[in-house]
This record gives C-alpha cells, sequence and structure tokens, in this order.
C-alpha cells in the first residue's frame, strides 16, 4: 500500500505541469482575456494621448450569454433518459422528472449555469461540481410542565434517525383538580437538543483558477487521469468535516502566491485584509485531487479522492479512498479536437477588440486636436493666454500688429470620414466570427412579418454559430452534469419522497431506479426562428390529421406534435393542458373504457331506431285517428245541439205567432163590431153616408 507520502509526491509532480496550474500558458491566457473583458489598459498609453479601451469582448459576450441560457430554460425538462424498454417507460419519466427537479429546484440553476457559461465564454473552459452534500443542523428546545405521557409523545415525534440529547430534566409536582378531589400528579421541564442529518445533490459553479487538469486529458475530465479543485477553507470547516482540531490547527495559513488568473479576477483585492481577525477563521490551502492511482499495489491503477490540506494528506479513509466517478464537469464554446481546453470568444476578437481601440484612440485624438488646435505663434503673443483653451476665450497680443500675423491655427485633417468605415469592418468581422449581430436575441415575433427574405437567412446563418455553442454545452457539460446528479441521487438516497412532479404529489423511490447513460438534451427552442419551427409543427399535424384515418398516427403521435408547440411558444408544462397518452391517468381512463359494456352493433341499432320511429308513427296515427273521431264526435254533438236549440226556436216562433195572429184576429173583429155599432147611431151613419 502506498504511503501518503509517495502519493503526495505524485499529486505534486502532476499538479506542476498541469492545465491550468500558477503561471501556466492557459492561467496567463485566461488573465489577459479577464483583462480584455473589464477593459483594462493595454500598457501602450501615452500620455496626453485617448486611453479609452473598446469593450467588444464584453459587449459580445453579454449579448451571446441570454442566447445560450435561454434554451435550457424554456424546454421543460433540460434532459430526458431513455428507457430501457416498454415496461421502463413510467420509471424513466420518473427519473427524468425528478433528476430535473434536483437540478432546477433544489439547486440556483440559474445562476449556476449563468456563471458557467459565462466562463467558458471568456475563459475557454467552464467547471461546475456536483456532490451529495451531508448536513447536520442542531436546535435546542425547552419544555415545561409536560406529564409523563407528553413527554413521551415529544421524545416519540422526532424520527429514528434523530439524534435526540436530554440536556436537562426537571420534575416538580403541581395540584390538580380532578373528579375524586384535589390531587398532586408530577410533571417535567425538558431541555433537549436534536440533531438532524440530511443530504442532497449539490452544485456550483467553480472558478476555473481552482481546476488543475492532466494534460494527457483530451476532453472529458472522466477520461483523466488528474483532475484537482485547488480551493481554500476555514480552520472551522475543516474542524466541522471532521479533521481532528490539533491537526487542523498546525496546519500553516494560505499565502497567495500571486497567481495572473488569481489576481486578474480578484481586481478589487475582495480577499485580501482579513488575516489575523480571528485564528478559527484563517483559511488553509484545501486540495481535492481525483486521481488514477495503483494505491494497494495490485497493478491496476484505480480513481481515488485525495484531501491535501495544508502540505499534508490526513489520515485516514475519509481523505483517501477509491471513488466511483470524479464530481467535475467541463463545457467549451469551441471544442479543440483531442484537447482539454477549447478556444474562447476572446481568441476570436483579441486582435479585432485591439485595433477597435486603436481606431477609436485615434479618432478621440483627432476630434480633440480639432476642438483644441495647436498654434502657430511669434514672440508678440501671451503664451499663457494660447497654452489654455476656454470657451469664449480671449488671446492677447503685444504688439498693434494684425492678429493674423501673430498666431496662425495648425489645421489637422478630420479622420472621422475614414475611421468610421473602418471601425464598421472590424465590427462586421466580430460578427463574423462570433455569430452575434445587432439583432441577435431579438424575439423572433418582431420578425413574423420578413420571412424567407436574405436577412432572415443571414439572421439564421449568424444563428448558426450560436446554435452550434449551445449544442456543444449540452452535449459536453450538461449531460454530464446530468448523469452525475442522477448518478448521486441513485448512490445516496435510499428513502422515499414525496415530490410535486408535472402538477401533482407522487412518491419517489430511489432505490427502484435503475443505472442510466442513454439520455437526450432538449435544446434548441430558443434559437432560430420560432415562427419557422411553429410553421413546421402545423405542416406535421395536418399530415397527421389525412393519416389518422389509416390508423398510421396514434395518440402518443398527436400529442407529440401539440407537446412539440406549447413548449415552442414558451410554455414549459404541456401536460397542464393536455393529457400524455403514456401518462398513468390515460392509463387508467383507457382501462375504465375496456371495462365498460361494448358500443352496440351500429345496425341493429339502426334497425332499433327504425322499429322505434315506426312504433311512434303508429302510436301518432291511432292518436291523430282518435282525435279526429273525438273531433267528429264533437263535432256531431254541437250541430245536434244546434238542430235541437233551432227546433225548439222553430217551434216556439210558431207558436208565439199562432197567438199573436189569434190575439190580432179578435182586435180586429172587436174593432169590426166597434164599427157596425158606431154605424147603426143617429147622426152618425148619416154623415157617414153623406161623405160618401
Amino acid at each position: 500500500m502506498l504511503s501518503n507520502t509517495d502519493l503526495l509526491a505524485r499529486i505534486n509532480a502532476l499538479a506542476s505541469g498541469a492545465i491550468g496550474s500558477e503561471d501556466s500558458t492557459v492561467s496567463t491566457d485566461r488573465a489577459t482575456a479577464m483583462d480584455h473583458y473589464r477593459g483594462e489598459p493595454y500598457g501602450t498609453e501615452i500620455d496626453g494621448r485617448s486611453q479609452v479601451v473598446s469593450r467588444d469582448l464584453s459587449e459580445t459576450v453579454d449579448r451571446m450569454l441570454p442566447a445560450l441560457i435561454k434554451p435550457f430554460f424554456t424546454c421543460g425538462n433540460i434532459v430526458e433518459f431513455k428507457p430501457h424498454g416498454t415496461e421502463d417507460i413510467a420509471l424513466a419519466e420518473q427519473e427524468t422528472d425528478y433528476t430535473n427537479y434536483v437540478v432546477l429546484n433544489q439547486n440556483p440553476a440559474f445562476t449556476i449555469f449563468h456563471d458557467w457559461f459565462k466562463d467558458a465564454l471568456i475563459l475557454k473552459n467552464g467547471y461546475v461540481k456536483a456532490w451529495w452534500d451531508e448536513k447536520q443542523t442542531s436546535k435546542i428546545e425547552e419544555y415545561e410542565g409536560l406529564t409523563m405521557d407528553e413527554a413521551a409523545k415529544v421524545l416519540s415525534d422526532y424520527q429514528a434517525e434523530d439524534k435526540v440529547e436530554i440536556l436537562s430534566q426537571q420534575e416538580r409536582k403541581i395540584r390538580v383538580d380532578l373528579p375524586t378531589g384535589p390531587q398532586e400528579i408530577p410533571v417535567y421541564d425538558l431541555k433537549i437538543r436534536c440533531t438532524k442529518k440530511s443530504g442532497g445533490v449539490k452544485i456550483e459553479a467553480v472558478p476555473c483558477e481552482e481546476i488543475r487538469v492532466s494534460k494527457r486529458c483530451r476532453g472529458n475530465l472522466d477520461a483523466s487521469d488528474y483532475v484537482e479543485h485547488n480551493t481554500k477553507k476555514t480552520r472551522t470547516a475543516l474542524i466541522e468535516m471532521g479533521m481532528p482540531k490539533a491537526f487542523v490547527n498546525a496546519l500553516p495559513k494560505y499565502s497567495s502566491k500571486g497567481g495572473s488568473e488569481e489576481e486578474a479576477r480578484d481586481q478589487d483585492s475582495e480577499s485580501q485584509g482579513q488575516e489575523g481577525i480571528d485564528p478559527s477563521m484563517d483559511e488553509i490551502e484545501y486540495r481535492e485531487c481525483y486521481v488514477m492511482a495503483d494505491a494497494d499495489e495490485d497493478g491496476i491503477a484505480e480513481l481515488r479522492k485525495i484531501v491535501v490540506v495544508g502540505k499534508q494528506i490526513p489520515d485516514g479513509e475519509d481523505w483517501n479512498h477509491e471513488i466511483e466517478e470524479q464530481p467535475l464537469c467541463s463545457i467549451v464554446p469551441k471544442r479543440m479536437p483531442h484537447r482539454h481546453v477549447g478556444e474562447s470568444v476572446d481568441d476570436d476578437i483579441e486582435d479585432l477588440q485591439e485595433i477597435k481601440t486603436i481606431f477609436v484612440r485615434n479618432f478621440l485624438d483627432n476630434m480633440y486636436g480639432q476642438v483644441n488646435m495647436e498654434w502657430l505663434v511669434n514672440g508678440r503673443v501671451n503664451l499663457d493666454d494660447f497654452l489654455v483653451s476656454r470657451p469664449m476665450g480671449v488671446k492677447r497680443i503685444d504688439d498693434k500688429q494684425p492678429v493674423g500675423d501673430c498666431a496662425s491655427p495648425v489645421i489637422k485633417p478630420d479622420v472621422l470620414p475614414k475611421i468610421l468605415p473602418a471601425i464598421d469592418y472590424v465590427d462586421r468581422v466580430i460578427s463574423n466570427r462570433t455569430g452575434v449581430t445587432p439583432n441577435t436575441g431579438l424575439d423572433p415575433d418582431v420578425l413574423k412579418e420578413v420571412r424567407k427574405t436574405p436577412y432572415m437567412d443571414q439572421a439564421n446563418q449568424a444563428n448558426a454559430k450560436i446554435e452550434m455553442i449551445v449544442r456543444m454545452f449540452a452535449e459536453t457539460g450538461v449531460k454530464d452534469l446530468m448523469l452525475k446528479v442522477h448518478n448521486l441521487i441513485l448512490r445516496h438516497q435510499d428513502k422515499p419522497l414525496m415530490v410535486k412532479l408535472r402538477n401533482q404529489f407522487v412518491p419517489v423511490d430511489p432505490t427502484q431506479w435503475k443505472s442510466r447513460t442513454d439520455l437526450a438534451v432538449n435544446v434548441g427552442l430558443g434559437t432560430g426562428n420560432r415562427e419557422e419551427i411553429k410553421e413546421t409543427i402545423s405542416i406535421i399535424s395536418s399530415l397527421q390529421e389525412k393519416l389518422m384515418p389509416f390508423g398510421l398516427v396514434t395518440e402518443r403521435h398527436a400529442f407529440n406534435s401539440f407537446n412539440r408547440l406549447v413548449k415552442v411558444l414558451g410554455e414549459p408544462n404541456p401536460e397542464a393542458y393536455a393529457m400524455n397518452p403514456e401518462s398513468q391517468e390515460f392509463r387508467q381512463m383507457q382501462e375504465a373504457k375496456k371495462n365498460q359494456p361494448p358500443p352496440p352493433n351500429p345496425l341493429a341499432e339502426a334497425e332499433q331506431i327504425k322499429g322505434q320511429f315506426k312504433i311512434q308513427a303508429e302510436q301518432m296515427h291511432m292518436q291523430q285517428k282518435a282525435q279526429a273521431e273525438q273531433m267528429k264526435f264533437q263535432m256531431e254533438q254541437q250541430n245536434e245541439r244546434l238542430r235541437l236549440d233551432f227546433e225548439a226556436w222553430r217551434t216556439q216562433l210558431q207558436e208565439d205567432t199562432k197567438k199573436s195572429v189569434a190575439i190580432m184576429t179578435q182586435e180586429i173583429k172587436a174593432l169590426v163590431e166597434g164599427y157596425k155599432v158606431d154605424m147603426g147611431q143617429a147622426g152618425l151613419g148619416g154623415e157617414f153616408q153623406g161623405a160618401s
């Protein structure tokens, strides 16, 4: 078995020539790139001349960053694990959802990805670290006046894995009124300390200057025989990690070696001025080394995690043991084949930023010269006046000669018409090299009226470089990170949890998970022309409608189109609007449909409906016939009543007429008889006769 001394010697030998070691070429390049991003002076400045620095690197990186981050946060799940078979679909979906939940919700994903991507764009590589973080928290609680049962319940409420320590316990008696009479009962005052252990996946972006990588590394860090995370920890943190107090207190304090990359990032001396305030907060050099070493001398090297603090490896297996995989992930914006270190945006435009700086400085110097001109003067002028340029100022001369004979301005040519096209040319070259145009990141909805134009073709060509960087980030570091998070959950989380996934709480039991390496990264929804993507999906949907009658399109195919379109529209959770045909809810609904009686035969149902219509028609006919008979009977009854009424009226009329005629006959007879009597009286008859 190799001793700690031998292992430390090998580690130091690997670290001295590693990529990222202090004062290495990569470290120097990164420090220079950081200066370019901050707009630091080049060192070629001349006193009295313009010293402005063009900030092209800063402008380019800051314009690229939103377009690079957006695809990872608008597609719902960053990655999807592929099932091993049809029976594995549900479990693979749960592993996908929970792994993404841990990354996006249990860690500050946005700031992690922001720092990770920004480091890569400026400094060639970006690094993140994922590990299982065990935490131990303690709290002290005090209780008063608890009965024996209440005290037992308080202690039993804590989980089995919690450590409960009774700090103090005091028994006393109190008098209570019971149905049987006053009685004294014992109560307890408790003071307890509860220590709870918890763990979870923790992810953080790591500064490039803290990483050392073997020169033999050809890309992925998992293939490297040596990776080191060199950082600083306080004495307090080391003791909390489990190192002996005496060992930690004997370690030397960290003293900065003044590495160029560290100084470039720590421009404001943020890490200085804290020494000597509190020895427990002294910073100690802490190195986590992941090295392939044959520590057991069996002829086969194994991956080991070795911790070096100060200049020593602590005793114990906690600081020197075999592991399954190292926790670091790396990305590069532009990959160099067979190399770990890639190319940054600064590598693309470093020369152009310096050239543009020269142009801008010359332009400003020329403008200053035109505003504050040089003068040709003779001995008759007041030199003090000509050495100061003031708005509305006065220049004195010592003679009565014409002013023009005493001083004459030195006319400098206007270089603006020549410099502006040159600056514009440099900007175009920067756009060609980086893919960043003035419209990078512009909302595609603004451009929906100018589709299929040369402008859109040019924009898509520029976006292709941005999309290439997105894909490079996704297929290298992001995929590695998600696999490491999945593996950490699989190895360490041994208890089921209730987690809200897809808008419902579901039990997640990682002990039932499978080891997976087949996964796909969901990117691309935030790049390119979204209008074109929506048009494509619409065409696919229309074709699916034509194929559906032939049984060539299933519910799953239709949902895939819907799922894609909803995500393009910016909604990360399509299942909030439609049911996934592979979800448990949909399967239960399908099972419920299977248990229902089969639908009736359409022909039989048609005959049944026809018979029902026939019966209904006959019933209506009989009903109408009965109604007609009833109406006929009613009409006959009414006619008969009218006839009888008429006959009665006629009979009554005849009788009344007969009576009236008889009365009139009697009256006429009486009148005639009266005439006869009157004619037989004296005088009456003669008058009557004479008149005749």
